[in-house]
């Protein structure tokens, strides 16, 4: 699932390797919303029975990133493998609930504002960008630091997602304490300064 907003980025992306899986582009973040994801990579998992036994956490395919991070891609290689190969999970019921971080009411208005914000984009018309920008820039006053949204928002209004601006976000969210992120899954290392 791709949570960017423009769908050309993601069909360059996803061109470029020769996928063998459907890529759904949530560019409203609806799915993201409803499953907890707070940034990419990351993974929910579901059973033959539709029930979530893990929630959404960062689960990078390699360790391409970890210096930034702190996520050791083999741990969840191996705590997957545990529940493919021997069903043995490392959460229970109540873990994977305690986990879920519900929604504060300023991010979900905030999370409206950037759905406003992409729909005024699309629609292009005269003073749909102005509209846009304003619903995204309220968008970060009330989730200051919620990755999906910030980051999301840099492409659309001409800022380099991993660029300066980005640094200067992962710098400030660090300095607060991680704010939407949860240790104790298994997957993080100790956290440092980013």
């Amino acid at each position: 699932m791709a949570l960017d907003a423009d769908v050309k980025a993601v069909i360059e992306w996803a061109t470029k390797e020769a996928l063998t899986f459907p890529v759904l582009i949530d560019k409203f973040h609806i799915v993201a919303d409803l499953y907890g994801f707070v940034n990419v990579p990351a993974a929910i998992w579901v059973d033959e029975n539709n029930k979530i036994v893990r929630p959404a956490d960062g689960t990078p395919g390699s360790d391409l990133f970890r210096s930034f991070s702190h996520v050791d891609s083999e741990v969840h290689h191996n705590l997957l493998r545990s529940w493919v190969h021997n069903n043995v999970l490392d959460l229970n019921d109540s873990q994977v609930r305690d986990f879920q971080l519900p929604p504060s009411q300023e991010l979900q208005d905030a999370r409206l504002h950037r759905r406003i914000a992409i729909a005024l984009r699309e629609r292009g018309g005269v003073g749909d960008e102005i509209g846009s920008r304003k619903h995204l820039a309220r968008a970060e006053e009330l989730a200051p630091f919620d990755w999906t949204i910030r980051r999301g928002n840099m492409p659309l209004v001409g800022v380099d997602p991993f660029g300066d601006e980005f640094f200067k976000f992962v710098d400030g969210w660090s300095r607060a304490g991680r704010p939407g992120y949860r240790l104790g899954t298994g997957r993080e290392t100790k956290p440092e300064t980013i």
